[in-house]
């Protein structure tokens, strides 16, 4: 990772100052941190004075609320998306890239919270869809749900270097997103978020999904869609001639760590001045900074938590 250009997902949005300021562990703020001088990079409303002046209390931290089922897809046995009626409001929140959810089946203790990347957000009905690939005890208890989940939201850091996709002006660049299995999931709500931008195309791995489930969700026209096993050595050649032919000026990759390094190295290797963002691949089980599950030591001794901390691809 690139820790020269570390940064907070939530600095400056309706959700700071957070949890960390109130243990000391700001990854913005050198007063949160408790030292006794500013030296923050910072260029928005101060952190320190927004919690000083709001009673040392967390800005509108994210609560659970139940979400009743519009709908339950079945593609396979072990892939389920459910179509869930969030309001207008928070379906907006969520049609952001990167964004996810924390998502249990109602009854169910809190620690059965299962971070799930967004599919697709419409505001438009006040729907979010999710797909949940059903594998630990956490997914079989959302399967056998009929009626309602709870959720706690929106959480936006769900790809690292994010900014890659976020940007006002694509100057009539190209997009390229790369991705395998439930990774699937990510990178369709990034193509839809996307659409009317800047052209997006895709390569998708089949792995542990179907294409049905890609049919339904590609939504541009804009782009093209292409089949590859990014395990099969031809195909992945292959890969590297779309690399080479599409001049795209930003990739992205939302696979397992294995994946993201191979093909990351083959994007620098192939396009050395495109922009590089991954899917978050980190232990993310709180959301919030404080349980620890997320943390991440820089050589320099610093701890990061990566359910907040954005940072660049070190590929």
């Amino acid at each position: 990772m690139d820790f020269s250009s570390r940064d907070c997902i939530d600095a400056g949005t309706e959700n700071c100052p957070c949890f960390l300021a109130v243990t000391g562990d700001c990854l913005i703020c050198s007063r949160l941190q408790g030292k006794d001088c500013c030296d923050c990079n910072w260029k928005g409303v101060c952190i320190y004075n927004e919690f000083v002046h709001g009673g040392r209390r967390v800005n509108n931290p994210r609560q659970d609320f139940e979400a009743p089922i519009v709908e339950k897809k079945v593609y396979m046995e072990d892939l389920i998306v459910f179509v869930l009626d969030v309001g207008k409001g928070f379906a907006l929140k969520a049609d952001r890239p990167g964004a996810y959810l924390f998502v249990r089946a109602s009854g169910m203790e809190r620690f059965y919270d299962l971070p799930v990347s967004v599919l697709r957000a419409d505001p438009e009905r006040g729907h979010l869809h999710l797909a949940i690939k059903i594998f630990s005890g956490k997914s079989k208890a959302i399967r056998d749900a009929k009626e309602k989940l709870i959720l706690r939201g929106v959480y936006r850091n769900g790809v690292l270097g994010v900014k890659a996709f976020l940007r006002k002006n694509f100057s009539g660049e190209k997009i390229l997103l790369l991705s395998r299995g439930i990774g699937a999931a990510p990178s369709l709500h990034t193509a839809d978020c996307l659409k009317g931008r800047c052209p997006v195309d895709l390569v998708m791995d089949l792995e542990k999904i179907t294409e049905a489930l890609v049919s339904d969700y590609w939504n541009t026209e804009e782009g093209t869609i292409k089949y590859r096993s990014f395990s099969d050595p031809e195909e992945r050649e292959d890969l590297r001639r779309i690399l080479k032919e599409g001049e795209y000026g930003a990739v992205g990759i939302f696979a397992s760590d294995y994946y993201i390094q191979s093909l990351g190295q083959m994007v620098r290797e192939t396009l050395p001045g495109a922009e590089l963002a991954v899917s978050n691949n980190f232990r993310l089980c709180c959301g919030e900074g404080i349980c620890g599950s997320c943390t991440f030591s820089d050589p320099f001794g610093n701890t990061l938590r990566m359910c907040k901390c954005q940072t660049l691809p070190d590929i």
